[in-house]
């Protein structure tokens, strides 16, 4: 990705006078990771990340459309602008290091440009996607139904019962996703909350004024983001407690803006020990621009070997979020502890235009109602989300990934999880395929 950092007076195509800028993202508008490369091989392992990203970052390279924006924006060099290209740090992959000053997963630019001049741009560019920058929120749960508790007892466990992790392990199943790293992508996580000490690695944060990821403290800036986290890797609470986790705080106060995306894709792409992608955050009937967008930014993940898995939302009947409803994503919604879709779980059938092809969205549905799990400054509270049912599949991914020591492609993952779920006999558009379960294949002799 690139950053153009543009002066106010602004010399490019006849702009000789100062303008109000934004920041405006874009890509090639039609151009398709997922349409031109084939994707049911990537695989999870470290040693087939460089690969992965060197087939990606080529691929763009080629493509006639981005290089005619990288002609067009050109120019801004010598006109007062400094165009800074994203530094990303992939620490003991050395095969990727050559990216490092051109990598872009995601054939997208961050561009500073007069708002009074985008249409002349959009004339100029027009096999382009032009779409200015905006803030995107995390999706906010109902939360403290009960109370804080200090501790937690077996009945508010229902969760893990809910996808017979409880029977697994009384049959003697042992995984516990040792070996495999989440990258949540939220407020930041809690650290030193008992629950889910030692297992957050590392911590990131984008510095907005270069746009790079750089290492930070441990922290959670709301409070989502220990809630979501235990839920994957809690000793009590979590799915698969020994999984590793990146505190991602990409959305600091629970807030970021849509360029933010890109930083933190190029970034992911680079972290070779990154196999899942926890998204608890997305917006409400985006334009088909964006959409359009959100659609590529997944794809490209998936890519380069990476399963994002993402929250529906909980605006309930007949409404999604984005990424959560993108194609790619492994989409998830909510239900109670009745076996019924929680009536705050969204869902939607999507249609594309390119190609006249309908999806309905969520793929899968997870525990997210009235569910305990870590709380910033210590202790346990249930929450009602979408956002509580995400990692609850994060972790049943960490599981299948240990299982088969990562040696398993991305879309045989995603099949294995959705072949497995338990048919609630519900309406397919509220379950999808239904409640996500260990699979038995992990433990059935």
């Amino acid at each position: 990705m690139t950053i153009l950092w543009a002066n106010t007076s602004v010399y490019h195509s006849g702009w000789c006078e100062e303008y109000l800028m934004g920041v405006y993202i874009i890509r090639p508008k039609t151009t398709s990771v997922a349409r031109s490369l084939k994707l049911a091989s990537r695989k999870f392992t470290a040693e087939s990340r460089p690969s992965q990203v060197a087939e990606v970052v080529n691929f763009w390279q080629q493509d006639p459309v981005y290089q005619e924006i990288n002609s067009y924006l050109d120019p801004f060099c010598g006109s007062g602008g400094v165009i800074r290209e994203i530094i990303s740090s992939s620490k003991d992959a050395d095969t990727l290091m050559e990216y490092q000053n051109r990598i872009s997963i995601t054939g997208t630019k961050i561009v500073d440009i007069p708002d009074q001049e985008i249409d002349k741009v959009s004339q100029d560019l027009p096999n382009a996607l032009i779409l200015r920058d905006f803030q995107i929120g995390l999706i906010q749960p109902e939360r403290n139904l009960t109370g804080k508790k200090d501790t937690i007892n077996v009945d508010d466990l229902w969760h893990l019962e809910a996808i017979s992790l409880i029977t697994a392990r009384q049959q003697g199943f042992t995984g516990t996703g040792k070996g495999i790293t989440v990258a949540v992508l939220d407020s930041g996580i809690d650290a030193n909350h008992p629950e889910i000490r030692d297992k957050i690695i590392e911590s990131y944060r984008l510095n907005p004024r270069t746009q790079e990821i750089q290492t930070v403290p441990f922290e959670d800036t709301v409070g989502h983001g220990t809630h979501v986290a235990g839920l994957i890797c809690g000793n009590q609470v979590g799915v698969a407690p020994e999984a590793q986790i990146i505190n991602s705080i990409m959305f600091p106060n629970g807030v970021c803006n849509l360029s933010d995306w890109i930083s933190w894709f190029n970034w992911l792409a680079l972290q070779p020990e990154i196999n899942i992608v926890n998204i608890s955050a997305g917006e409400l009937s985006l334009p088909a621009g964006y959409f359009e967008l959100f659609n590529s930014l997944i794809d490209d993940l998936i890519a380069v070997g990476l399963l994002p898995i993402c929250a529906v939302g909980n605006e309930g009947f007949n409404r999604s979020r984005t990424p959560g409803n993108c194609k790619g994503s492994l989409s998830v919604g909510a239900i109670n502890n009745k076996n019924k879709v929680a009536y705050f779980s969204g869902n939607t059938t999507i249609t594309i235009t390119n190609d006249s092809q309908s999806y309905n969205v969520p793929y899968v549905v997870a525990p997210g109602e009235s569910v305990y799990s870590s709380v910033l400054g210590g202790g346990y509270e249930a929450w009602n989300g979408t956002s509580m049912a995400t990692p609850i599949v994060s972790g049943v991914a960490a599981l299948v990934l240990e299982k088969y020591n990562k040696n398993i492609s991305v879309l045989n993952l995603l099949d294995e999880i959705l072949t497995n779920c338990k048919d609630l006999g519900l309406d397919k558009e509220r379950q999808g395929k239904g409640l996500v379960q260990v699979p038995k294949a992990l433990y059935e002799p």
